[in-house]
């Protein structure tokens, strides 16, 4: 893995907002929440004082001593399970060799029983954590919140989520769920906040890459950079093994400059969330990867582009290649034709999801198509 950064940038201080619940930012343009106003923010992360500096220190050191009584449990849970081990391979060969079969056998019997777990969905228990920290944290300044254990012990004892309906159940789980998308989608409210969660981030899919090229063979690089001017994230360009050779071999620019370029690009353009999903910016990526997703079905053309007017004979027949998922309610022409924002909103989400897809027909459905076509 190769990752590098350019130069730090001076970050521009914003007034952060605390408190429970998502609140809407100030009027100005110093931060990515100012300028995205009425859409939720993150309440940014309190400096803890010294009081509770302290009981972090003791909570640390008492997890400490309750992590090496697990270590000395486990040693000896590992010896019984070895023992047992040891038993029952022992046991499995008298059974071998008592009804004159191989001890493979025996062991496959004994692990015919499969259990199998449903999807990972929302666990109930972290749908009524969540109502009654909101319950119980609501309006409490930092320094002042239950801990996430004391908001279990109260959640146990408390009659209301003994028993529940169905009803009650689902309506824990649905808020639990929406407020984990609303929590998703909230822009953060300070430069500091959001320089952190993208290295986080970051940090996280440069590890799945690396292994993703490991077990692949694959070829993968990345540019990112900050927004705005005001933004403090630093410009990160990333690759796996020597593909940062390819911009330095074929294109002859560094990947330095390379990021340097689109960090002024980015900087210049300093456009909000509403900017960027403009009609004629979405019009742009539509009409992108509906080209490109031809051209990777066309390999012989690389030149190909969609025709919309003449679809059926200068694709699908011509190529054999057909358009899947298209939208009922989003009219089937050039997404540059398409002015509803709502159409190209849904045909770009579809595309990005891939609902909407090119696909190869089958040597079946090209004849069976060719005929359909003749008998117009």
């Amino acid at each position: 893995m190769t990752i590098a950064s350019t130069c730090s940038t001076n970050s521009t201080p914003a007034v952060s907002n605390g408190g429970v619940s998502i609140t809407q930012p100030a009027g100005n343009k110093s931060t990515w929440a100012a300028r995205n106003p009425g859409w939720p923010v993150m309440p940014p992360r309190q400096p803890l004082s010294a009081a509770e500096k302290e009981h972090r220190r003791a909570e640390a050191a008492s997890r400490q001593i309750s992590a090496a009584q697990r270590k000395d449990r486990d040693v000896l849970l590992n010896e019984a399970v070895r023992s047992l081990a040891d038993e029952l391979e022992a046991k499995v060969q008298v059974i071998a060799t008592t009804h004159n079969i191989m001890h493979e056998k025996v062991k496959k019997l004994l692990g015919g029983h499969k259990y199998y777990r449903n999807p990972r969905s929302t666990p109930l228990a972290n749908a009524i954590v969540h109502d009654k920290a909101h319950e119980v944290n609501e309006g409490r300044v930092q320094g002042e919140k239950l801990s996430l254990q004391q908001i279990r012990d109260l959640a146990r004892v408390d009659p209301k989520y003994q028993e529940m309906t169905q009803d009650e159940k689902d309506e824990l789980l649905r808020a639990l769920t929406e407020y984990r998308a609303l929590k998703n989608t909230s822009v953060r409210a300070t430069n500091s906040a959001a320089a952190r969660d993208a290295q986080s981030t970051l940090e996280h899919v440069f590890k799945i890459l690396d292994g993703l090229a490991l077990r692949t063979g694959i070829y993968v690089c990345l540019f990112a950079t900050r927004g705005h001017v005001y933004d403090s994230s630093q410009p990160f360009w990333y690759g796996t093994d020597n593909v940062m050779d390819f911009w330095e071999d074929v294109l002859d620019v560094e990947p330095d400059e390379l990021v340097r370029k689109l960090e002024q690009w980015a900087c210049t353009q300093g456009k909000n969330i509403k900017e960027r999903n403009s009609v004629e910016g979405m019009q742009r990526l539509c009409a992108r990867m509906l080209n490109s997703g031809l051209r990777s079905y066309s390999l012989l053309h690389k030149k190909i582009r969609i025709n919309f007017i003449n679809f059926e004979v200068a694709i699908k027949e011509k190529y054999g290649i057909d358009l899947l998922g298209w939208l009922e309610d989003v009219p089937f022409q050039s997404p540059h034709a398409i002015i509803n924002a709502e159409h190209l909103r849904t045909l770009r989400d579809a595309l990005k999801a891939g609902t909407c897809r090119w696909a190869h027909m089958s040597r079946q459905q090209r004849l069976e198509y060719q005929e359909r076509l003749k008998e117009r």
